[in-house]
């Protein structure tokens, strides 16, 4: 009986484990580090392209 109870115990935290690993998983992705990058990577190519669209706006202005 003893060997049961022990059992199922083990069982109980072995599962248990699992499914908080489970959750971890679903939170991110195995490409989350990678598609952050690319994320951010488009927020600072729209940075540059704000300015250098700023840059050609100006220089229009300035040969007027």
């Amino acid at each position: 009986m003893t060997k049961y109870l022990c059992l199922i115990a083990v069982l109980t935290c072995c599962v248990s484990a699992c499914s908080d690993e489970t959750q971890k998983v679903e939170d991110s992705h195995v490409w989350q580090e990678q598609t952050d990058m690319i994320d951010e990577a488009k927020g600072i190519e729209k940075l540059i392209n704000d300015a250098a669209l700023q840059k050609k706006q100006q220089f229009e202005q300035d040969s007027h």
